[in-house]
């Protein structure tokens, strides 16, 4: 069998579980989920950052991502943005303290190790709680059907990406992070994104208007790719394909999750202050 058919079976087994959590389960059920998934997406960037040698304290790196995390849900509860500022603050400093006390340590591997750590923490905190925060939106449609359009956008961009680059792609897009993604794969995600979110405003009848759509649906394709390749980028230096073999066909978690990191907060900012 081949990664391509074993990539599909898996996704004709996995999006009706996922639709059914997205659509029916009650919300701290979804949120728990969310939250264990951008925590497993943690982890195995911070395996690969271990790889690195870069000393990176990885069990400290894994309780500030819970932290920041749970400041993102309380804030969904709550609306109070105090939490985000308390929790942001508090993994700023949990890892600048460790890397001031800790002397032992080369100060060149410890900078970048906090860094990346940094990086990575933020990026799965605020995708996950971007996605928490997007379904309990209570509009019209409610957030459920927001979430509905921003999966088959970053996903049916990915594939069409994917599946139009090897047939027609010419020009690398990032050839020294990820060789085989080329500018003619882009602009078939783009066109595929579209086609995906105007299939979600069609079918369940949105009403807003269309052109937010036409908007919307390039940027999420573009930051995914980009959160696509800044995952990429510390798989090219550690010198692996896949963060894991966890997803059969898909890779690890991390592999399957990075391209959500970027475009869910956009499109969260997108229909607080626009829509």
């Amino acid at each position: 069998m081949t990664n391509t058919v074993t990539r599909y079976l898996v996704a004709l087994i996995a999006v009706p579980v996922m639709l059914y959590v997205l659509m029916v389960l009650p919300s701290p059920v979804f949120a728990l989920m969310v939250s264990s998934i951008m925590l497993m997406v943690l982890f195995e960037w911070f395996l690969l950052i271990d790889g690195l040698k870069l000393t990176a304290p990885r069990t400290l790196g894994m309780t500030m991502g819970a932290v920041q995390l749970a400041g993102v849900y309380a804030y969904a509860v709550s609306g109070e943005g105090l939490f985000l500022f308390f929790t942001t603050l508090l993994v700023i400093l949990g890892l600048n303290s460790y890397g001031l006390i800790n002397l032992t340590s080369d100060i060149k591997q410890r900078s970048v190790g906090n860094g990346m750590m940094l990086m990575a923490i933020m990026m799965c905190s605020w995708g996950g709680g971007s996605l928490i925060l997007l379904r309990e939106l209570n509009l019209d449609p409610d957030g459920r059907y927001w979430v509905l359009l921003l999966l088959a956008v970053v996903w049916l961009g990915d594939t069409g990406a994917m599946h139009f680059g090897k047939l027609l792609g010419r020009h690398k897009l990032a050839p020294v992070i990820s060789p085989k993604k080329t500018v003619e794969g882009l602009i078939a995600g783009i066109v595929c994104g579209l086609a995906g979110g105007f299939g979600v405003y069609f079918i369940f009848e949105m009403p807003v208007p269309y052109w937010h759509i036409l908007i919307i649906a390039p940027l999420l394709v573009i930051l995914a790719h980009i959160g696509d390749l800044t995952a990429s980028m510390t798989k090219r230096a550690a010198r692996v394909k896949d963060s894991s073999r966890m997803i059969p066909g898909h890779g690890g978690y991390l592999d399957r999750f990075d391209n959500m990191l970027l475009s869910t907060p956009f499109l969260y900012l997108y229909i607080k202050l626009i829509v």
